[in-house]
């Protein structure tokens, strides 16, 4: 997954761009980075299935499962080239994954570059994969004295190789907790509901395959050649929130399409980029 770092002072510029220009731009994206690609003979299709901005005017491009993000290395001049009707970028970095987390009890006078210079100041072996930003909107947390940022370091990164809870933060102690983003969406791999992640969910488990009480991977089948658990094929099939005769992960459920509609239209009417407040819940 390329990810094209923008020049921080434009950061600003890009964060008050509406939604429909963002899109825009990452449509353009995705079209010029795969045509230059393709150009080369050693890209025999386009290799990105998709393209977003971020609220700091960065390019995350994603390729499909069968790709191999490596070969992309030598790639990163045509994709830096393919984006400069962009603007001036920092650097393309590949294959990165970005690891998130929540500092709770962040001074909001405290400005982002000031909050990122002190986590790269005490805190050197951390690398920021971006500027960290605030978690909710400058309304809903303009009157407060503290408030939580999402800071984003590149690499798996895990708590536990962090090796503490909290951090300090221009001489102030902050927690830190895992962030984990979910949205209407999203759907739970405990319960099979939507608007939560399997790491959040109070709900007792169906199983996803037959939707009785007992988790997916432990789906029993009568048949003897079947692999049982997710992989089964075999009635009874049935999903929890519709009971209708489909595993929970079908693409065709009615529910599954009518929170895709309606996501769709939110969008569609968003007067304000859909990153801006991510819901978020910490990890226990």
């Amino acid at each position: 997954m390329p990810f094209l770092k923008c020049n921080p002072a434009e950061a600003a510029i890009h964060a008050k761009r509406s939604y429909s220009t963002h899109q825009a731009i990452s449509n353009a994206a995705l079209h010029r980075v795969n045509k230059a690609l393709v150009n080369n003979q050693d890209v025999t299709a386009p290799p990105f299935l998709c393209a977003r901005v971020t609220m700091r005017g960065s390019i995350v491009l994603t390729t499909g499962n069968t790709q191999n993000n490596i070969i992309y290395e030598d790639y990163a001049t045509i994709i830096a080239d393919a984006l400069s009707y962009y603007g001036k970028c920092e650097k393309v970095v590949i294959g990165k994954r970005f690891s998130q987390f929540l500092l709770h009890g962040v001074p909001i006078h405290l400005s982002l570059l000031d909050i990122s210079n002190s986590i790269t100041t005490n805190y050197p072996q951390l690398t920021q994969g971006q500027t960290p930003h605030w978690l909710t909107p400058t309304d809903q947390h303009e009157q407060k004295s503290t408030s939580t940022i999402v800071m984003t370091l590149t690499g798996s990164v895990k708590m536990a190789d962090i090796g503490r809870h909290y951090l300090t933060i221009c001489n102030c102690e902050c927690q830190l907790n895992d962030y984990i983003s979910y949205g209407r969406s999203t759907q739970c791999h405990n319960c099979q509901g939507y608007g939560h992640p399997a790491a959040l969910c109070r709900n007792p488990s169906h199983c996803a395959v037959c939707a009785e009480a007992h988790k997916t991977k432990d789906h029993p089948c009568t048949i003897p050649t079947c692999k049982k658990g997710p992989a089964c094929t075999h009635p009874p099939i049935c999903y929890a929130n519709c009971q209708t005769p489909h595993k929970a992960s079908d693409p065709n459920c009615h529910e599954r399409i009518k929170i895709r509609s309606f996501n769709n239209n939110a969008n569609m009417n968003a007067t304000t980029n859909p990153g801006d407040a991510p819901m978020a819940e910490v990890a226990e």
